[in-house]
């Protein structure tokens, strides 16, 4: 929550100790320090346009692994489905994702600030949030979710390429077991 600059310094002058008077101590404890961490997680995700990047990305990508899922289970069945059948599937599904993305979104906004106040202090989080307002930071998070689509659909092709090899290797360890299963009941 942002607060105005009059709110903020009137806060400041009443909380301020008396002239010669030392602030008064305040235990720190795990939960003050967890619930500081929690609130500068969710600065942090507000510097790096986390809600943003999300969302431009989840699209895409899940849209890529949309295309390969169909691909592998066409191929499993055997099946060939016409082009206008794909695109209409394919549509259907980013529909769904559009309906989704804003409860995701908020979902995973809570999951990942859980998890940086999990590993970080408040301190810490601070000053990445500094860091992440750095002119190429923030070229990075400007072209990260581009970016990540491109490098994902990067990944899938080359996962792609070696894929006969290690179904190959899958078949042959379960006609092993299988083998072996029979070759015991056998005996």
């Amino acid at each position: 929550m942002r607060k105005t600059p009059l709110i903020a310094g009137l806060a400041l002058t009443l909380s301020a100790p008396v002239q010669g008077q030392s602030p008064p101590e305040e235990p720190t404890t795990e939960n003050s320090a967890t619930q500081a961490a929690l609130e500068a997680s969710y600065r942090l995700l507000d510097s790096t346009g986390y809600d943003e990047q999300l969302k431009a990305t989840i699209g895409p990508m899940s849209l890529l692994v949309f295309d390969e899922m169909l691909s592998q289970n066409m191929k499993k069945e055997g099946i060939e489905l016409e082009g206008e059948l794909k695109q209409k599937l394919r549509a259907a599904f980013a529909e769904e994702m559009g309906q989704v993305v804003e409860e995701f979104t908020r979902d995973s906004r809570i999951e990942a600030a859980l998890v940086y106040a999990r590993y970080y202090s408040a301190t810490e989080l601070d000053r990445l949030s500094e860091i992440y307002r750095d002119p190429v930071m923030q070229k990075s998070l400007t072209v990260g979710a581009q970016l990540q689509t491109e490098l994902m659909s990067v990944g899938m092709d080359n996962m792609r390429k070696h894929q006969p090899g290690i179904e190959q290797r899958m078949k042959a360890v379960v006609e092993d077991y299988l083998s072996d299963l029979l070759a015991t009941e056998a005996s």
